[in-house]
């Protein structure tokens, strides 16, 4: 079943907007996104745990709960997205309205005191992540009616990749600063949560301001669960999805356990997670200009598929990595840093491509649903990982309790669940980008005569 609407989507109107402030404050956006998306993966699972008692076999149930909910909820935003019709556009009200929710509940997540219980984390956890999810989708969606062509993507979310790395390194960063200037009242989890309600509101208010949305065409909306099947169906589109379901999944094992290994595998204080996720993120910042690069001259699906053989590389490395010796695990966080931009940027410029195919085959602009499948995924990917290491480190015998004696082979079983799953997880998902179907050729075609269709205003039968 289809119903005729009108929709942004001409190339025409893309040219128009690819403004450098739209983008840069589109871009800034991320900041705060990303300051929160980190912390929620790597930081919460373990405040909760050891500051705040939760067990952590519900700490992984609560996650993983949390995330397949997501999954159900995040299609409905994008559905919902793209057919809102108003005087101020399809996602600028999204951002508007989204901006307050989330705050308050980034508030209630991160100002927790001891005592709370597991219903308590549950709550909070799923409002943080619907508000992150409107706020993350009404901005990618955005970003892809900032550029039409291959290329031109790769550098808009390049952009976008940029930002929210900085985002990363300010959360993980003020913290270690504001140690060396002097005492706070304030837990490191308790700062990056003022840090992110800080920075949100000027950051929604500077793109729901500054950012155009692509000119209006003729298009039909697919509406029905059999219909939106079919779109995840698409071969480029499932493709890109279970692609960043594995590098999440890959990397979101390794950070549900990386105070874990750091402290207790490696017998480094606490303060140096902090100083080895730095690096990665510098190292990722740092590195995004050349993925962008190199996805202009190559593919950027086999750009894609080279970083992941590096990441699996890089995983299989830490196992070998010497203790008391934080030089040695930030250069291992480098290593990965080198893939981490890539596996952001790349998935979503290349679902702006599927979304192109998309729409010249069937008439439909799903922009929204796209995107709030591959939020899905890689969510569903750090939300199986808590509870999948949650569970396997309780296998091996591992406590995570302050003062808890772990036995030599507990920390062996630590070491070998922090790395072993991701090198495969990593291989696994460079086969499927090495073997992806949607080629620049293929999407050049695509575009011609998608821009021709647009110019006469025409609808795909």
């Amino acid at each position: 079943m289809t119903a005729l609407s009108v929709a942004s989507g001409s190339t025409a109107g893309a040219k128009g907007h690819r403004r450098l402030p739209g983008l840069l404050s589109l871009s800034l956006l991320g900041v705060p996104l990303t300051a929160l998306s980190l912390p929620l993966v790597v930081m919460i699972p373990e405040h909760y745990a050891t500051v705040l008692g939760l067990p952590l076999a519900v700490i992984g149930l609560i996650f993983t709960s949390v995330r397949v909910f997501d999954i159900v909820v995040d299609p409905l935003l994008g559905a919902a997205m793209d057919r809102t019709r108003t005087r101020w556009g399809r996602y600028r009200p999204w951002l508007i309205l989204g901006a307050p929710a989330l705050m308050l509940a980034v508030y209630l997540l991160f100002m927790a005191r001891p005592g709370v219980g597991p219903l308590y984390l549950l709550a909070t956890l799923t409002a943080s992540f619907l508000g992150w999810s409107i706020l993350s989708l009404a901005q990618l969606a955005l970003a892809s009616g900032l550029a039409a062509g291959y290329d031109e993507r790769s550098r808009v979310y390049a952009w976008l990749q940029f930002a929210s790395l900085l985002g990363i390194l300010t959360v993980m960063g003020f913290p270690i600063i504001s140690a060396k200037l002097g005492e706070t009242s304030l837990t490191p989890t308790q700062l990056m949560g003022w840090i992110i309600i800080v920075l949100m509101a000027p950051a929604v208010a500077l793109a729901a301001w500054r950012v155009p949305e692509a000119a209006a065409v003729a298009q039909r909306h697919i509406v029905g669960v059999k219909e939106y099947l079919s779109v995840v169906g698409r071969q480029a589109v499932f493709r890109i999805a279970a692609i960043d379901l594995l590098f999440g999944l890959g990397f979101g094992t390794a950070s549900a356990m990386l105070v874990f290994f750091v402290t207790a595998a490696k017998g480094l204080d606490r303060s140096a997670v902090g100083v080895v996720l730095i690096a990665q993120v510098v190292t990722a910042m740092i590195t995004v200009p050349a993925v962008a690069w190199l996805a202009r001259r190559l593919d950027k699906h086999f750009v894609l598929g080279i970083t992941g053989v590096l990441a699996a590389i890089v995983s299989v490395a830490f196992i070998f990595l010497p203790d008391h010796n934080l030089l040695a695990v930030s250069l291992g966080m480098m290593g990965w840093g080198l893939s981490f931009g890539a596996f952001n940027l790349l998935p979503r410029a290349m679902m702006a491509d599927a979304g192109d195919e998309l729409r010249l085959e069937s008439g439909s602009d799903q922009t929204a649903v796209l995107y709030a499948l591959l939020i899905s995924s890689w969510k569903l990917g750090g939300a199986l990982a808590v509870g999948l290491s949650f569970a396997a480190l309780a296998l091996v015998g591992y406590k995570p309790a302050l003062m808890a004696a772990n036995a030599p082979q507990a920390i062996s079983g630590l070491e070998m669940v922090f790395a072993g799953p991701s090198a495969v997880l990593f291989l696994l998902g460079a086969w499927l980008a090495f073997t992806y179907p949607l080629t620049r050729e293929k999407h050049a075609a695509i575009r011609l005569e998608l821009d021709a269709r647009d110019a006469r205003g025409e609808v795909a039968a």
